[in-house]
């Protein structure tokens, strides 16, 4: 499994949402009975040989942080976010399994969040995205 992060130019606290979203990872991983053994490494670039693995899994962190909106439909609304690509690969033959986009949100009207969930937030993501 790789991780990386893409964040936005202006993103704030990068090492804060870097070390919540690889701690998220790694107990999702960990704690997932559907993963037999799990190496986890940061990185984007597949390494060439892959047959020693039955999936390779590449994602990319572009959001996770709270999120704040006032106005309509509600008054104030807010909660957390997550924003994840996620590629699934087969090892042997490295054909795409999976190429996905995942937008998970938690929260709503008259909810403000800070950061102390950005970890349960990740794992509750994954999950989302890699469920079946």
């Amino acid at each position: 499994m790789l991780w990386n992060a893409k964040w936005r130019p202006d993103q704030k606290d990068v090492v804060e949402r870097e070390t919540a979203a690889w701690n998220g990872i790694q107990k999702f991983f960990i704690g997932s009975s559907c993963f037999g053994t799990a190496q986890i490494q940061d990185g984007d670039t597949v390494p060439a040989d892959t047959a020693a693995f039955g999936r390779v899994i590449v994602i990319t962190v572009r959001e996770l942080g709270p999120v704040v909106r006032i106005g309509s439909p509600s008054v104030l609304e807010g909660g957390t976010e997550v924003v994840i690509e996620t590629k699934v690969l087969d090892g042997r033959s490295r054909q795409t399994l999976l190429d996905q986009r995942t937008h998970w949100r938690n929260g709503g009207p008259f909810v403000v969040k800070g950061v102390a969930t950005l970890e349960q937030d990740m794992r509750a993501a994954l999950e989302a995205t890699l469920k079946e």
